[in-house]
């Protein structure tokens, strides 16, 4: 019987970098047979056909990737919030909706902002997700760092896998200057998607997710049309690129004339 993998996380952030909001771990379920093929995409370059993982190998890498992350407990955070400056009184311990016990922070502005929003977007990774604060205005100031250092590491594992995996320097790329349209396809085969599934290109230079890929990830709940090892491969590429200020969400950010 199939069992879905499912690991306590808070849910992810609204990402201001790809138009949805993407995981933050693989819990399975979330998330045409792959024929790929060696295409030429802007200058000639030759890509490699890629060897989709199995359902077994995702869900393994899943729990490896998972465990390695840190896991600070409580008492732990508690010094750990102690050493950023902040006081026990401005600490209390609550449920959260998975009835997995948080500390809720009370801060003024003032205290707030004198904090390292940094150090605390680290710790709030490292606990998993083990505190929260109490005033909106402050969980939106704070959303930048977190989603800032969730990006740092999530690059950080999507080169680790692609190293290991033997795909550095395989993959497409994108530099400045290619048509994106060209990228976007070559992209899409190389992760084992049909022409225009997975991105949609708007105005010949921003990126968008297309939410079929999603769905094919959602519903291919067996594995055999790799609908979630495609989700992986052309998400970890994204990461590990830095091709997020293409999206067309990050057009206020990089600039309207970017290309």
């Amino acid at each position: 019987m199939h069992v879905p993998r499912i690991y306590w996380k808070r849910p992810p952030l609204p990402s201001p970098l790809c138009g949805f909001p993407l995981p933050l771990k693989g819990v399975r379920g979330l998330i045409a047979t792959v024929v790929l093929v060696a295409i030429s995409a802007c200058g000639g370059a030759k890509f490699e056909e890629r060897r989709m993982e199995s359902d077994a190998e995702l869900q393994k890498i899943d729990e490896q990737e998972f465990n390695a992350t840190p896991d600070m407990q409580l008492p732990e955070l508690r010094k750990e919030l102690h050493k950023l400056g902040i006081t026990d009184g401005e600490i209390s311990e609550t449920v959260e909706e998975n009835d997995v016990p948080i500390f809720m922070l009370t801060l003024d502005d003032a205290k707030f902002d004198k904090l390292d929003k940094a150090a605390m977007a680290r710790l709030q990774l490292d606990s998993r997700y083990r505190f929260d604060l109490k005033d909106q205005e402050q969980i939106r100031k704070f959303a930048h760092f977190s989603v800032a250092e969730n990006s740092k590491r999530t690059k950080a594992e999507a080169l680790r896998y692609l190293a290991k995996n033997g795909e550095m320097g395989k993959f497409p790329r994108y530099r400045n200057g290619m048509p994106m349209v060209a990228y976007a396809r070559a992209l899409e085969h190389y992760c084992g998607y049909a022409e225009g599934e997975a991105l949609n290109v708007i105005d010949g230079r921003w990126l968008e997710y297309r939410h079929r890929m999603v769905d094919k990830a959602v519903e291919d709940q067996d594995g055999r049309d790799h609908g979630m090892a495609s989700f992986k491969c052309l998400v970890r590429i994204v990461y590990a690129t830095d091709l997020q200020p293409h999206f067309i969400g990050n057009r206020s950010q990089t600039g309207k004339t970017s290309t």
